[in-house]
């Protein structure tokens, strides 16, 4: 069938596993993915051979799966001496009847008296952690995956800010997903350093450096700035700027 209305009622059982990877896989951009909910398949050492995985929602070639209690994984003991990294991963597997089924599974990483390498994962893994371990030892695991956002966290905000200086205006503030749009102008009587804490705006996941438009035909005076986490801005002009000189940054929310 070359068009097929999958939300649709037909009158008999027409969905199948592929239609909902497929509209699964163009809804979220990826195949293999962790999705943000619950906690994220968070990853605990209870013991040396005892790996605890949280609560999480996740995609393997666009087969959704979520775990609905914490499981416990059993990782086997490690080589005194040696060096090994395990691999938890999510494996999609199908019968020769068609039935499927997404299960966790802990891959055995090979001994090594030097630098420890990763096993090799299938085409139908999603790796989650690392489990690193040194003679008997495991190490806390390490993260392999990133969350996809919630589409409801990528709608565009606007934000009104205020500059606790009033030589340095902001203008519009917008965040579109994790990111963040802020522009405003500078006037300054005289050169040397501004500083205003700006108060509304996101915080930011790092310091960002400011960009400046020219308003003024010469291309003097030199400007240079900085957006702290907290919305402390600072900003370095060599002379008088008094012509609505436009400055923006563009930042990660934190």
């Amino acid at each position: 069938m070359a068009f097929e209305a999958v939300d649709a009622c037909f009158g008999t059982p027409h969905i199948s596993s592929d239609d909902l990877a497929a509209l699964n896989e163009a809804t979220i951009g990826k195949r293999d993915c962790v999705m943000k909910w619950g906690d994220d398949f968070k990853a605990v050492m209870t013991n040396a051979n005892t790996c605890l995985v949280g609560t999480g929602v996740g995609m393997v070639g666009g087969k959704r799966f979520w775990n609905q209690a914490a499981t416990s994984l059993t990782v086997q003991s490690g080589t005194q001496g040696q060096k090994r990294n395990d691999l938890i991963v999510a494996r999609y597997a199908k019968t020769s009847a068609g039935i499927e089924s997404i299960t966790p599974v802990v891959i055995k990483g090979t001994p090594s008296a030097d630098t420890a390498a990763d096993p090799e994962v299938t085409a139908n893994d999603l790796k989650l952690w690392r489990i690193p371990l040194d003679g008997i030892n495991a190490g806390a695991p390490v993260r392999l995956f990133e969350t996809v956002a919630p589409l409801a966290s990528l709608g565009r905000a606007s934000y009104a800010v205020s500059s606790s200086d009033g030589r340095i205006s902001v203008d519009v503030c917008t965040a579109f997903g994790g990111l963040v749009f802020m522009a405003g102008r500078i006037n300054a009587y005289e050169g040397g350093w501004l500083s205003a804490t700006l108060t509304g705006c996101p915080k930011a996941k790092y310091q960002a450096g400011v960009v400046f438009g020219r308003n003024s035909v010469w291309k003097a005076p030199v400007m240079s700035g900085t957006l702290g986490r907290d919305g402390d801005m600072i900003v370095q002009v060599t002379e008088a700027v008094s012509n609505n000189e436009i400055w923006s940054v563009t930042y990660l929310k934190a």
